[in-house]
C-alpha cells in the first residue's frame, strides 16, 4: 500500500515537474521564473523520487575531481556499456543536469556514469543528493574555483561530499597518490579501492610513456593480473583518469583485459588535448582547462614531445590568487624554458609586453584578438609543428585559431561567453566580423622588420 502512495505521489511530482519545464521553456529571460525556489523544489524532487522509485535497480557511478573527470567519465563509460545499458554524462555537470538525468533516463538503464562538478559551496551535496551514487571517483584535487573555494583544503571538502555520501555496500574509488584524495578514505564507510603509481594502489601503473607524437602507453597491474594499455589519449597527465576508469570496471566485475580494450578505442575528448591538423601541416593540440596550476602538466607534456617547432597558445589564465599580471609573467617564463614560441591572446595579453625584449621578441608573441593571432599562425606555422592551445571555452574559443585552416569560420566575436564548442554553437555559422584593430596591426606588421613584425601590437 505504501509503494502504490510513493508511486503516485511521484506521478504527482514528475507531472508538476514537466509544467516547470514548460514553464522554464517560455520564460527563459524572466530570472524570477526561472530561478523561483518552489520551481526548483519540484524539479528536483521529481528527480529525487524517479531515482528512489523508478531507477532504484540503476547502478550510478559519481566522478569528481579537479581534472580529468571528463576524460575518466566517457572511459568508465565504454567500459561498462559491456554490461547492459549504460548512460554517461559528461562535461556538462551542474545539479541542474543531474535533475534532468534522473527524469529523462529510460528505466531499462542499468549503469548510469554520471560526472559531478564542484563550482561552489554545497555543489557536489545537492548533486549527490539527486543521484545517490553507488560508487563515487575523486581523480584529483586542484585549486579550480579559487574564488569559491580559496585552497586546496576548500576543495578537497567539497569534492569529498560525494564520498561521504556512499552507502555501506558502496565503494569509494580513490587516487592513492594525491594527499587530499587519499584522506578521504576516512570519511566514508564503504569499500575504498585505491588507484595510482604508488606500489600501495591497488590497481598500479607502470612503464609510463607518451612522448608526442606518440599516445600514452602503460602498463596497468591489479593483483597477479597485468595488462599493457595503448590508448589513444594525448600526454601522462591523463594516467589517473584510465586507471580511475579501470577501477569503474573492475568493481563492477568487468576483466581487465575488456577495461583495456574498451579504453584502447577511445579519442580524447573535444578540449581535452584533442588533436586536429591536417596531413602535411602542424598538429594542434586544444586543452580547454586553463587553471593556473595546469600549466606545469602543459609544460611537462611539451617538454618532453618530438616536432619540428613547438608552440604554446595561452587564452585566459585563471584561478589563482593574487595578481593577474605576475602569473601571466610566470606563465610565460615557464613556457620559453621548454617552447620554441610562445603566444598571448586576448585582452590580459599585455601582461606579458614587459618581457619582450631582445631575443625574446623573436619568440614571445601578444595579439589583441583571436582573429589576429589565427591570422599569424596560419601564415607561420611550420609542416610537423605542435602547437599546444590552453583556452577556456567560455571566454577565449581559440579553437577557432584551428577550425579557421580546417573549416570556414564566419564568427569572430571576442569573449562572447557561450560555454560550448564553437561547431556546437549555433552562431558558428553566422557571420561576426572580425574586430577592425586586430586586423589592422596584423596586416601593418607584415610589412616590418622580422623583428618588430612578430608582435600583434603596435
Amino acid at each position: 500500500m505504501r509503494q502504490v502512495a510513493s508511486e503516485d505521489h511521484m506521478k504527482l511530482f514528475v507531472s508538476a515537474s514537466a509544467f516547470v519545464t514548460s514553464l522554464r521553456r517560455r520564460a527563459r529571460k524572466q530570472l524570477s521564473i526561472l530561478h523561483n525556489p518552489l520551481l526548483n523544489w519540484i524539479a528536483s524532487q521529481s528527480a529525487r523520487l524517479r531515482r528512489r522509485l523508478t531507477l532504484r535497480q540503476m547502478t550510478v557511478i559519481g566522478i569528481t575531481g579537479s581534472c580529468g573527470k571528463t576524460t575518466t567519465t566517457l572511459l568508465a563509460g565504454a567500459i561498462l556499456s559491456a554490461k547492459g545499458p549504460c548512460n554517461v554524462r559528461a562535461d556538462i555537470n551542474t545539479s541542474e543536469v543531474a535533475i534532468r538525468s534522473m527524469r529523462s533516463i529510460d528505466r531499462s538503464t542499468r549503469i548510469c556514469v554520471h560526472e559531478v562538478a564542484a563550482y561552489a559551496p554545497g555543489s557536489v551535496a545537492r548533486s549527490v543528493e539527486i543521484l545517490r551514487p553507488q560508487i563515487g571517483v575523486v581523480t584529483m584535487i586542484g585549486t579550480d574555483h579559487y574564488r569559491a573555494f580559496r585552497g586546496l583544503e576548500g576543495v578537497a571538502r567539497e569534492k569529498a561530499a560525494l564520498i561521504e555520501s556512499l552507502p555501506m555496500t558502496g565503494t569509494a574509488i580513490l587516487n592513492i597518490d594525491d594527499p587530499y584524495v587519499r584522506a578521504m578514505a576516512s570519511r566514508t564507510q564503504a569499500k575504498v579501492l585505491t588507484f595510482g603509481c604508488s606500489a600501495e594502489a591497488d590497481i598500479r601503473a607502470a612503464d609510463i610513456a607518451s612522448a608526442w607524437p606518440d599516445r600514452l602507453r602503460l602498463t596497468v597491474i591489479h593483483g597477479e593480473k597485468t595488462e599493457q594499455i595503448s590508448t589513444r589519449l594525448v600526454g601522462e597527465h591523463w594516467v589517473p583518469s584510465v586507471l580511475a576508469a579501470i577501477s569503474c570496471g573492475i568493481d563492477c566485475g568487468v576483466s581487465l583485459r575488456d577495461c583495456a580494450s574498451a579504453i584502447e578505442a577511445i579519442e580524447p575528448a573535444f578540449g581535452r588535448y584533442s588533436v586536429h591538423g591536417m596531413t602535411g601541416g602542424p598538429a594542434y593540440i586544444l586543452d580547454h582547462k586553463v587553471s593556473y596550476w595546469t600549466i606545469a602538466s602543459s609544460l611537462k607534456f611539451l617538454d618532453g614531445a618530438r616536432a619540428r617547432r613547438k608552440t604554446i597558445v595561452f587564452g585566459s589564465i585563471s584561478d589563482h590568487p593574487g595578481s593577474s599580471s605576475k602569473h601571466y609573467r610566470r606563465a610565460a617564463k615557464d613556457a620559453l624554458q621548454v617552447a620554441d614560441r610562445v603566444v598571448f591572446v586576448g585582452p590580459d595579453s599585455g601582461h606579458v609586453e614587459k618581457l619582450r625584449t631582445n631575443d625574446l621578441r623573436n619568440r614571445l608573441f601578444s595579439f589583441l584578438t583571436v582573429h589576429q593571432a589565427s591570422n599569424y599562425l596560419a601564415e607561420t606555422a611550420l609542416p610537423q609543428e605542435l602547437i599546444l592551445i590552453k583556452s577556456s571555452m567560455n571566454v577565449d574559443h581559440l579553437e577557432r585559431i584551428f577550425f579557421s585552416q580546417l573549416d570556414k569560420v564566419v564568427c569572430w566575436r571576442e569573449r562572447c561567453g557561450r560555454p560550448k564548442a564553437c561547431p556546437n554553437c549555433t552562431a558558428y555559422r553566422k557571420p561576426w566580423p572580425a574586430p577592425e584593430a586586430g586586423r589592422r596591426v596584423f596586416e601593418a606588421s607584415k610589412t616590418e622588420p622580422p623583428s618588430l613584425m612578430l608582435s600583434g601590437r603596435p
